[in-house]
């Protein structure tokens, strides 16, 4: 065999072997290009039947209630009017959550959620987030350890959401003693949501911050939701400066630790303003 046809065969094997290869990569593309397409499926089913779920619930509540008092309101107890009215209102709030959780996804995603940065007391508004995730009589509680006068830097609507969101997990997973505290961690300030449940299982603790999933420990942890809740928590507290994440606590039960930035001294906010309005000023002569 000559030289030149060597050659030759070995080009002819290296285009063959090349050709091969580009229908393999294209076979492979293809097939990963199919699998994302089944799981967005997947994924998009299952949110809405998570969400019609979810808001089938409330929506059934509000309206048995409602038709309850329409027929038979002259004839009720004041109390029991008064108690199916409290149903309503609160079934309406928790609607409305639930609404707002999922409307806030596509504004994260596209990074166009409007934050109202102002300086937020934190004490006040743990107090209030607790006082209606926890209303008296319900048979669960959580004790507000935070002191007074603790203000960060934030948007009070959305430090309200994150809140809400890991004092309900707490709610629906955690055991008989919860409890919201906090400490300064540098120049941002530290929320901890402890409870005495069950905890997360360690090969589950990376899921849990992912949308659409339920944390599960056995049957214990199997609970209604969206699986948006903590993503949702995570995401907004990052948006406004802070994080949210997961420890375990000793000897058993949860930690989700929730951090904004402190808002700084008045004074310093006062000096500031003051030194932008001399140099404005300046500028303008």
């Amino acid at each position: 065999m000559s030289v030149w046809s060597m050659i030759l065969m070995s080009i002819a094997v290296l285009v063959t072997a090349v050709a091969v290869y580009a229908v393999y990569s294209a076979k492979r593309r293809e097939d990963k290009a199919r699998l994302a397409a089944e799981r967005s499926e997947m994924i998009k089913n299952e949110f809405v039947a998570m969400v019609s779920h979810e808001l089938r619930t409330p929506l059934t509540s509000i309206a048995g209630f409602a038709s309850m008092l329409i027929e038979a309101w002259e004839d009720l107890p004041p109390e029991e009017v008064t108690e199916f009215l409290g149903i309503i209102n609160s079934q309406s709030e928790h609607l409305s959550e639930l609404v707002e959780d999922i409307l806030v996804i596509p504004r994260i995603e596209t990074g166009r959620l409007p934050l109202d940065l102002e300086d937020v007391d934190l004490s006040e508004l743990a107090h209030r987030v607790n006082g209606f995730t926890f209303p008296p009589g319900m048979g669960k509680e959580a004790a507000v350890a935070i002191p007074g006068g603790v203000k960060v830097r934030a948007d009070v609507r959305r430090v309200q959401q994150v809140l809400r969101n890991l004092l309900e997990n707490a709610k629906k997973f955690g055991g008989d003693q919860i409890l919201i505290e906090g400490a300064f961690l540098g120049d941002h300030y530290m929320v901890v949501v402890s409870d005495n449940g069950s905890g997360v299982p360690d090969d589950e603790v990376s899921r849990i911050f992912q949308q659409f999933e339920q944390i599960a420990d056995g049957n214990t942890r199997i609970g209604s939701g969206t699986g948006l809740g903590l993503p949702i928590a995570r995401e907004l507290a990052r948006a406004m400066g802070g994080d949210v994440w997961y420890e375990r606590r000793f000897p058993m039960g949860s930690r989700f630790c929730y951090t904004l930035p402190v808002a700084p001294p008045a004074s310093i906010v006062g000096v500031q303003s003051e030194a932008s309005a001399r140099d404005s000023v300046s500028a303008n002569d």
